[in-house]
C-alpha cells in the first residue's frame, strides 16, 4: 500500500517486483543538500544511499566566445530596439499618426518575443545571460537617441537604420554558427534575420508616402 502522505509523497516505499520474483523496496527522500537520497536494497541485501546532488548554477562568466557575444549583442540590441519602437510608438503624431502608431506597436510585439530565445540560446551554450540594464547597454551596437525626433519620418528613417544595423549583426552571427557547426544558433539567428528583413521592408514602403511623414 502507498505510504501516508501519498504515493510519491515524502518517504514514499514502494515494492517493484522483478521478472525473477524477487522484491525491491524503493524509499525516496530529500536530503539537506537539496537533492534526492533513493535508498534501493534487494530483499535480502543492506541498503545503500544512491544521492544525486542538486543542479549547479553556471552563472559566472568564465569563458566565452565570438559565438556567445554574438548572441549576447543580438539580445542587447532587441531590447535597445524594442525601446525604441515603443518610444515613438508612445510619441508619434500627425496625420499618419493612427498608422505608424499600429505599426510601431506591432513591429515592438516582434522584437520583444525575440530577447527571450536569444537569451535562452545563451543559457542552453553554458554561458550567462545579461538581464540589467547597464550590461545590455553596453552591448547592444544600437545608438541610444538623447533626443527624441521630430518628425514621423524621422522616427522611420531611424528605425530602418537600427534595422540594417542588427541585419549585418545577425548575418555574422549566421556565419559565426555554421563555422562552429551550431545549427540552432544559425537557425535561430535566420529566423530573426528574416523577420528583420520584413519589418524594414514595410518601413521602406512608409518612407514612400513622403507627404504624411511631413510633420507632427
Amino acid at each position: 500500500m502507498p505510504a501516508e502522505g501519498g504515493r510519491f509523497g515524502r518517504g514514499a516505499a514502494a515494492e517493484l517486483r522483478t521478472g525473477a520474483g524477487d522484491v525491491v523496496a524503493d524509499t525516496l527522500d530529500a536530503t539537506p543538500g537539496g537533492g534526492v537520497s533513493c535508498w534501493s536494497s534487494w530483499a535480502d541485501g543492506p541498503r545503500r544511499p544512491q544521492t544525486t546532488p542538486p543542479l549547479a548554477g553556471n552563472m559566472e562568466r568564465k569563458e566565452t566566445s565570438p559565438l556567445i557575444e554574438a548572441l549576447r549583442r543580438e539580445q542587447a540590441n532587441a531590447v535597445q530596439l524594442h525601446l525604441q519602437y515603443k518610444g515613438y510608438h508612445w510619441n508619434v503624431s500627425g496625420p499618419s499618426f493612427h498608422d505608424l502608431h499600429l505599426l510601431f506597436d506591432t513591429h515592438a510585439t516582434q522584437v520583444f518575443e525575440m530577447i527571450d530565445e536569444l537569451a535562452e540560446r545563451q543559457r542552453i551554450l553554458g554561458a550567462p545571460a545579461d538581464y540589467t540594464l547597464e550590461a545590455l547597454r553596453r552591448a547592444s551596437e544600437l545608438v541610444v537617441e538623447e533626443k527624441l525626433p521630430t518628425t514621423p519620418r524621422e522616427m522611420v528613417e531611424h528605425l530602418v537604420a537600427s534595422h540594417r544595423r542588427v541585419m549585418d549583426g545577425l548575418r555574422k552571427g549566421i556565419e559565426l554558427a555554421d563555422g562552429r557547426g551550431d545549427p540552432g544558433s544559425a537557425d535561430l539567428f535566420t529566423r530573426f534575420l528574416l523577420a528583420h528583413e520584413k519589418m524594414e521592408w514595410f518601413l521602406r514602403e512608409v518612407l514612400g508616402k513622403a507627404a504624411s511623414l511631413s510633420g507632427k
